[in-house]
């Protein structure tokens, strides 16, 4: 019976004729409603992708194919429209390129964009994936090539190459698109090897174009970066690489932190996904409007938080995007980017704002439109008045292809082109109203543009080195400068909702957002004693309270405990007010379970082991490189002993010494711990969460030393067996690290579960009970055959 079947049925009966109340109601029709839909069949579309004025016409921006909406669909299916006259039209008059080039420029954007990825420099396996790289995955393709195979039964395979500009090989690219790597099957060992390095957070995916921001930033370790529109995060896990670079080999938590805002809150929750990969404590993520972002002051109205490196990516026309949106083809017109001035002013002004005198500032679009891009950068020249210069970075990334910026452009709205502002300003009427509401003083070039050296910015076409469009300039604040006239501010288009409650006690004072809990130090004295004695948490001058924090209110046993750094702990006590919106801080070290028989209620997460190893002194075995190895592989080993200070359940015996502990005949044939110097480790091993760490001299030999400690994992103590606390792609990437030799081949179980012997042995009972009746009921048949 379907979801309110039963209820309907009620109101039917209770309704119609004869009904109680003698009135006729209408009986519920859920049931028919659904399956006629049901059979209809669905269309395959985005919302984004339905043009609003002709339903016919349907597109899907995933793909360089036209959706289709199956046997039933109304829509007539056409191809991409690859042109646009209008498109044309505005950038032939901009002079962004020769007239020579103006073919290649426009064959390149109809082309698609070639899959890329760079690799993370501050992984553990940096090197060993670039090896990887160049010695077996680009071997393999070339020799692919060389033989013939295509990669569609139609098109050529291209080879995988690394990018000239990117420092140390570590940007990589090759000409098929994504969705091609993922639907060709002469790529497929390739396409699996992405994956499986992604999720790790050994690889991001990431267009090129998009890389090229966060090397103007000149990050160190110490920077405070404030990314101001972050989502969906490839940039920020770039900047957050930079400040962990140099601290990679001692191990240490680096000085500065990064602030990475946006302001849709579902785009904050895929930021958070995309940057927990790279399991930071020097991360903090906000949901602010990037023009409204707070500044924090102390009480005596003094500033706190001042980022000496901002980055700008802000919001815009997206045209440099239309190699991988093709349906931005139709879309397209000459009001998007005025549409978007204001805003893009506005987000730069206010990191102009944030920035420390003698910090960076890089502004950057995915467009190509000089209204978003030259236009941007004289105003921000003009109200500083003096006081940011722009600067000349020709000499960064040598090999990088660009195109310096323009000195002059011209403007063009829905209705016509406009020469100067004055123009407009001489415009009379409704129509002349509303243009002048809608461009901006700002979008023209004047002689004050004229006289700013636009030229050091650089503009990324996408015929020079088979990219995306796209536009960066950098700045540096030399002096603080007056504050802008309320004439000269733009008015945001919108105010921020209020979206404040009442202080219930959950934070120390101030204010909270609504729906987002705050952030608060661990300090249940009873939850930092079990941390400290089972994992033996005892370095000196560590302050529990001082670098975990939930986001649990206080007098609850928190969910989950976060480690931050001291910067970062710095910036959130000093934020009394809670004027910023956190919705993510630092990384993840403990999780709630619910065993009741392991002496503390926390688990360590694998993403927050590296944070919390160089803490512990308690619950680390380190197993033979064969145990090791096994471990990864079968994601399990059977111990022969109790663990230390086990107590038997309720009706349970107390656990017998040796191999006869283990009762289950299944799990004698599974793999075991036998090396005797592993056991007498798990003798001081406690049942709960451990961490199974590769000997030194295992870990040197194979090159698995990272910041100072040997590769380990987060495991869980059972009774019987020690079990990991990882996902399967994490394990097979570290496995395929070691020679090909030690890693085996995964056994298959008898038993994969507890519920699968319950299902074997009902099964086993059920075929035995069948036997025992057809045996019966021949014997009865045997017996009416003996009386007749």
């Amino acid at each position: 019976m379907a979801p309110g079947e039963e209820d309907g049925r009620k109101r039917g009966s209770q309704g119609g004729r004869g009904g109680g109340n003698g009135k006729r109601r209408k009986q519920w029709r859920g049931r028919q409603k659904f399956e006629k839909n049901r059979k209809r069949g669905k269309a395959n579309e985005w919302q984004q992708d339905v043009n609003p004025g002709k339903r016919k016409e349907r597109y899907d921006s995933r793909s360089q194919t036209p959706a289709y909406g199956g046997k039933h669909s109304t829509y007539d299916v056409k191809p991409f429209q690859l042109t646009n006259a209008s498109f044309e039209e505005y950038y032939k008059a901009q002079n962004i390129l020769a007239e020579s080039e103006w073919e290649e420029f426009l064959e390149t954007l109809r082309r698609q964009l070639p899959a890329t990825f760079r690799i993370n420099s501050s992984g553990n396996f940096a090197k060993a994936i670039r090896d990887k790289l160049k010695n077996e995955i680009c071997t393999k393709i070339e020799s692919m090539m060389e033989e013939g195979i295509t990669a569609d039964g139609k098109e050529e395979l291209q080879p995988l190459k690394p990018l000239a500009w990117y420092p140390d090989e570590n940007g990589w690219q090759i000409q098929f698109s994504r969705n091609q790597i993922r639907k060709l099957e002469a790529l497929t060992d390739f396409h699996e090897f992405l994956k499986r390095e992604t999720e790790a957070g050994n690889i991001t995916r990431q267009e090129t174009a998009s890389m090229i921001p966060p090397f103007f930033l000149d990050v160190k370790p110490s920077s405070t970066v404030l990314d101001t529109c972050a989502a969906p995060g490839s940039k920020t896990f770039q900047l957050l690489e930079m400040i962990h670079a140099q601290t990679t080999k001692d191990g240490g938590i680096p000085e500065g932190y990064v602030v990475a805002n946006d302001s849709d809150t579902k785009r904050c929750n895929l930021l958070t996904h995309q940057t927990k990969r790279m399991a930071s404590p020097c991360l903090i993520v906000t949901n602010h409007e990037g023009q409204r972002f707070p500044v924090i002051k102390k009480d005596d109205d003094s500033e706190v938080m001042m980022f000496d490196r901002i980055l700008c990516d802000v919001p815009c026309s997206g045209d440099g995007t239309l190699r991988k949106a093709p349906d931005l083809w139709r879309r397209w017109n000459c009001g998007m980017g005025i549409g978007l001035h204001k805003l893009q002013l506005q987000i730069a002004m206010k990191a102009c704002r944030l920035l420390q005198v003698g910090g960076r500032l890089v502004y950057s679009t995915c467009s190509l439109n000089p209204v978003e891009n030259e236009a941007v950068v004289a105003e921000i020249l003009r109200l500083t008045d003096g006081s940011f210069e722009l600067l000349d970075v020709s000499d960064h990334l040598p090999e990088l292809k660009r195109r310096p910026g323009l000195k002059t452009w011209r403007v063009k709205d829905k209705i016509g082109w406009i020469e100067n502002y004055a123009e407009l300003e001489a415009l009379e009427g409704e129509t002349g109203e509303q243009r002048r509401r809608s461009v901006a003083r700002s979008c023209f070039p004047d002689a004050a543009s004229d006289a700013f050296p636009l030229e050091r910015s650089s503009r990324i076409l996408p015929h020079d080195a088979n990219t995306g469009g796209f536009f960066v300039a950098v700045f540096k604040k030399l002096s603080e400068y007056p504050k802008q006239k309320k004439s000269e501010t733009p008015k945001p288009a919108k105010k921020e909702e209020p979206s404040e409650e009442k202080n219930d006690g959950h934070a120390s004072g101030g204010r909270r957002w609504r729906g987002i809990e705050p952030v608060v130090p661990v300090n249940d004295e009873e939850v930092k004693k079990s941390l400290r004695e089972f994992y033996g948490i005892e370095r000196e001058n560590f302050d529990i309270e001082k670098s975990f924090v939930s986001r649990t209110p206080p007098g609850t046993l928190p969910k989950r405990i976060y480690y931050v750094s001291d910067s970062v702990r710095k910036i959130l006590d000093e934020d009394s007010k809670q004027d910023m919106r956190v919705t993510s801080v630092g990384v993840k070290i403990f999780e709630k379970q619910s065993n009741k028989r392991v002496k503390t209620p926390y688990r360590i997460t694998q993403e927050g082991l590296p944070a919390i190893l160089p803490l512990m002194t308690k619950q680390i075995f380190r197993p033979t490189l064969e145990e090791f190895v096994t471990l990864l592989r079968e994601r399990s080993l059977v111990i022969p002993e109790a663990p230390p200070g086990l107590e038997p359940e309720e009706g349970e015996e107390a656990p017998a010494e040796g191999a006869s502990y283990i009762k289950q005949k299944h799990m004698l044939e599974r793999p075991s711990v036998k090396s005797e110097d592993t056991l007498e480790q798990l003798r001081s091993v406690n049942m709960g969460c451990c961490i199974a760490m590769m000997r030194d001299e295992d870990a040197k030999r194979f090159g698995f030393v990272f910041n100072g400690k040997p590769l380990s994992i987060s495991c869980w103590r059972g009774t019987i067996t020690v079990n990991l606390l990882t996902n399967t792609n994490e394990t097979d990437q570290l496995l395929e690290k070691f020679p090909e030799e030690l890693r085996g081949e995964r056994k298959k179980r008898s038993h994969a579960n507890k519920y699968d012997r319950k299902e074997e042995d009902a099964k086993e009972e059920e075929d035995a009970k069948e036997e025992e009746d057809a045996k019966e009921e021949e014997d009865a048949k045997k017996e009416e055959t003996l009386c007749l």
